[in-house]
């Protein structure tokens, strides 16, 4: 009867334990990576003397913005004018089996895309939006972005930052 118990409880252990590690590979199959995002921002402020810019989205989120050497006289930046950003942001990508494709708004922090290519020299991948317009991401671990195949959907996450 001992027995009996014992391997019973042995039993539901490793079903728990298989369960625990089967949960964690889902999280683990999202891909790390970046993404470029292009803005129109307002100018809040320019301080020349350390070379940044801070902007403000339509939104309302001010970022500070350090400024290219290619902008001689930040001085000529006036406050109000608005302005072309573009900044690498976070994201990560994650399989999906069943979703239909979205459109990529912006402003948007997720969607769902299907991969077109997959780069996996540098990891680069490529995905469509429900516009077939083309979203280029950049895997942090090209080997994690290789295990994406054409036509795949996957589910895409912008991490905002805090």
């Amino acid at each position: 009867m001992t027995m009996k118990v014992f391997g019973t409880v042995a039993t539901t252990l490793c079903t728990v334990l298989a369960s625990t590690g089967a949960s964690a590979m889902v999280n683990a199959s999202s891909i790390a990576g970046a993404v470029l995002v292009q803005t129109i921002d307002t100018v809040q402020s320019v301080d020349p003397e350390a070379h940044r810019v801070t902007v403000v989205d339509a939104q309302g989120h001010a970022t500070q913005l350090n400024v290219g050497s290619q902008v001689l006289d930040l001085r000529q930046v006036s406050v109000g004018s608005r302005v072309n950003s573009s900044a690498m942001q976070p994201v990560t990508l994650t399989p999906v089996k069943h979703a239909k494709v979205q459109e990529m708004i912006p402003g948007d922090k997720e969607f769902v895309a299907q991969v077109s290519s997959v780069d996996v020299s540098t990891g680069v991948v490529v995905l469509k939006d429900a516009n077939q317009l083309p979203i280029e991401i950049h895997a942090r671990d090209a080997h994690e972005a290789a295990k994406l195949s054409s036509g795949s959907l996957v589910k895409v996450v912008l991490q905002t930052k805090k």
